[in-house]
């Protein structure tokens, strides 16, 4: 069982990766490394637990997801251990110290704030590819994509993820932030969809963008699976805030609004 995460992935072309990195690349494709979709879900979560806890590498392998596609292979380094860095960062931001420290050893938070500067210092034109969340998707998420994307697999590895273009995404998003900049007032919304417009300006602008609902997946069951149709409620909310039209906006809005409020009552269930 992974965990009830979902996540939103960049990946770059080869040609995108500075020299010596595209060559490691290269050799991990060729090599026959590279995990299923299932297996890297579970080897990543694994791989985070470790990082989180402090516990050295063992001549771990840095992974990728790789697409091929069109001729072309794209590559979504994990970088799992930064990830981890970052998420334990953060957290410790967001909360008081007596609460975070019951989840993170201040000394492992300390080691983590200390790795993640170095990291910084030593690699700065190298990023994280990734980004998750846990126990939902984040509606913003949906902008960058179309309902003919959907790829759902109802089989033993059940799986829900959309799959575009750097290009299509940006638009998209682009498109969609004039719309709201224009008809809401809620702030924090835009800075949200802004947020995720500075994301895929960080990338090469012929990389490829996924949306993948991982363990998610196991909160829902086959029909749950086969109604969610998330990115296009999303679309037909903007369009109709577009033609003005605020009852329709909330009702595509409240469908998918809906699908995930049943997701994140897990989080809190006794």
């Amino acid at each position: 069982m992974t965990a009830y995460t979902s996540y939103l992935r960049a990946y770059e072309p080869l040609a995108a990766f500075p020299a010596p990195e595209r060559r490691r690349w290269e050799r991990y494709v060729a090599s026959g490394a590279v995990p299923d979709r299932a297996s890297g879900l579970r080897e990543e979560q694994r791989a985070a637990v470790v990082a989180a806890i402090g516990v050295p590498p063992d001549n771990e392998v840095e992974h990728a997801y790789v697409h091929r596609l069109d001729g072309m292979t794209y590559v979504c380094p994990w970088r799992t251990r930064v990830r981890a860095w970052e998420a334990m960062t953060e957290f410790r931001r967001s909360m008081p110290d007596e609460i975070a420290d019951a989840f993170f050893p201040k000394q492992a938070a300390e080691v983590a704030e200390r790795e993640l500067a170095r990291w910084r210092s030593t690699e700065p034109e190298l990023k994280s590819h990734i980004v998750s969340e846990t126990w939902q998707v984040p509606l913003k998420w949906f902008l960058a994509f179309e309902g003919e994307e959907r790829r759902l697999v109802l089989s033993a590895e059940r799986s829900l993820s959309y799959l575009t273009t750097m290009s299509n995404a940006r638009r998209r998003v682009a498109r969609s932030l004039a719309i709201l900049r224009r008809t809401i007032e809620d702030q924090p919304i835009v800075e949200g969809v802004e947020e995720l417009a500075d994301w895929l300006e960080e990338y090469h602008p012929r990389s490829l963008v996924e949306l993948d609902y991982g363990g998610l997946v196991h909160l829902m069951d086959d029909a749950a699976l086969e109604a969610d149709e998330s990115a296009r409620d999303v679309a037909a909310a903007l369009a109709a805030l577009g033609a003005g039209d605020e009852t329709a906006a909330a009702d595509a809005y409240a469908r998918v609004s809906a699908r995930m409020k049943v997701l994140q009552a897990v989080e809190s269930a006794n």
